[in-house]
């Protein structure tokens, strides 16, 4: 298996529907409530419905469509523009003549046609739309990051909402050992083998894993409101999540981190839509410079003037045609300097984009590092606390059947407890910053989603994308 395959099929272990990529494009259509509240819902489904959903997607796209109509406009500029038109009007006229004054009525009406056509122009309108083209492809790749963007927000909010209700399972165990122990306590107490203290502290212990339980709860509400709005949805729609199968693959840490960094550099749409609009800013210096040279212009006009007049032709209606056509020739022999400043403009915008450019790589080697070492750093943690759970259980088992037959006393069970508790808390936080670290890592190498490939042009683009 190469190194590609697994980090696609190791570290997302996730098969995300391409069908959600295709729905991120349906813009119109308002989803369907998602009032389905004993269903539970799946990661791959989650990221479906928020590609369908969450309002950034949509934004994204139109954005896309709108640059795609402006590269249209440049693109129309090759062809000629003809119009049409008519004028209409009448006339009354009176003058002295030999025999009195001379009244003279006319009525016309006249259609036009004109021709316009740029025949000369050193370059400007192929500068604008190769401008036009970049800007496109820049927001092209601005639509996948926002896919990827909304998917990551999904996944850290599944992964966040999945380690609360974990969190909130342990609070409820240890409340029922809590209350358990108790009991025991009360037993002892009763046949005078445990004093006041011992059942005070142990229903203090109660107390606190029931305020303890009460957290739990809330941090389950809050992270499902999180959830939601990643998805696109109200904070109060009803949501519930099936539990992930299984925890990411390791396979990923075999991999050196100068070939994710690579990886990153292929796939993260965010450098090709920076690379694009620095492309974008090179022809507006190209357009600039054309704009400072002459343009040449094709004008033709046919007119025909259909007419009534007092002393007309025998039907009382006439006509004349009128045409023409003109060659003008313009250019600017002072401007104030306004052109040589567009032009600097221009190339420092240009100097400016390709400056945010490798800014941009050096955030993505930096992202790629922070996110293996963090994503290695929770594999870790994760075996740590699976190790401090076992060796917290066989303390709090021995301690508790040390209590039981008088060999320990209660602070020795309080103290086991409040460590196991502790560490079934830790577990659970490790695994869920396991998951939301392999989503990361993910993100910065551009492989969030099925297959970096596909990422990388997730939907068709606009017309006029083709590279």
């Amino acid at each position: 298996m190469t190194t590609k395959q697994q980090w696609q099929s190791g570290l997302l272990a996730i098969t995300m529907s391409i069908s959600g990529l295709a729905a991120a494009r349906a813009t119109v259509v308002t989803p369907a409530p998602f009032d389905d509240a004993a269903r539970a819902w799946t990661l791959p489904e989650l990221v479906d419905e928020a590609l369908r959903r969450n309002p950034r997607t949509t934004q994204a796209w139109q954005q896309a469509n709108a640059l795609a109509a402006q590269l249209g406009v440049q693109r129309a500029l090759d062809y000629p523009t003809i119009s049409v038109g008519a004028e209409a009007g009448g006339s009354h006229v009176t003058q002295p003549a030999a025999d009195g004054r001379h009244t003279s009525n006319q009525l016309f009406i006249g259609p036009t046609v004109q021709l316009q056509y740029l025949l000369l122009d050193f370059g400007a309108r192929r500068a604008a739309q190769e401008q036009a083209r970049f800007n496109l492809l820049s927001q092209d790749f601005n639509f996948n990051q926002t896919l990827q963007t909304v998917t990551l927000g999904v996944m850290n909010g599944y992964y966040n909402l999945d380690g609360a209700q974990v969190r909130l399972q342990n609070a409820e165990t240890a409340l029922a050992l809590a209350e358990a122990v108790h009991q025991q306590t009360l037993i002892k107490a009763r046949a005078g083998l445990a004093t006041s203290t011992d059942l005070a502290q142990a229903r203090q212990q109660v107390e606190q894993c029931r305020y303890q339980l009460e957290g739990a709860r809330g941090e389950v509400s809050t992270a499902r409101v999180a959830l939601a709005t990643s998805l696109g949805i109200p904070g109060n729609a009803p949501l519930q999540i099936a539990s992930p199968t299984n925890l990411p693959s390791l396979e990923l840490l075999s991999v050196q981190v100068d070939q994710l960094i690579d990886l990153a550099f292929r796939q993260r749409p965010e450098l090709a839509a920076k690379y694009n609009a620095w492309r974008a800013q090179l022809a507006a210096v190209d357009l600039a410079e054309a704009k400072r040279w002459p343009a040449l212009n094709l004008n033709v006009g046919l007119q025909r003037d259909y007419y009534a007049t007092d002393a007309a032709a025998p039907n009382g209606v006439d006509h004349r045609d009128n045409a023409s056509a003109v060659l003008a020739f313009s250019f600017d022999l002072f401007d104030g300097g306004s052109q040589a400043y567009q032009v600097t403009s221009a190339k420092a915008l240009a100097a400016a984009a390709k400056a945010e450019l490798l800014a941009g790589q050096l955030g993505v080697i930096a992202e790629v590092v922070t996110n293996y070492v963090t994503f290695k750093t929770a594999a870790q943690q994760v075996d740590a606390a699976q190790a401090l759970l076992a060796a917290s259980q066989n303390s709090f088992d021995s301690a508790n059947l040390s209590y039981r037959h008088g060999l320990k006393n209660m602070i020795d069970v309080l103290a086991a407890q409040n460590n196991l508790a502790t560490a079934r808390a830790a577990l659970a936080t490790a695994r869920t910053g396991l998951c939301n670290a392999s989503a990361g890592l993910a993100n910065a190498t551009g492989s969030l989603l099925v297959d970096g490939a596909k990422v990388a042009t997730a939907g068709p683009p606009p017309a006029g994308a083709e590279q």
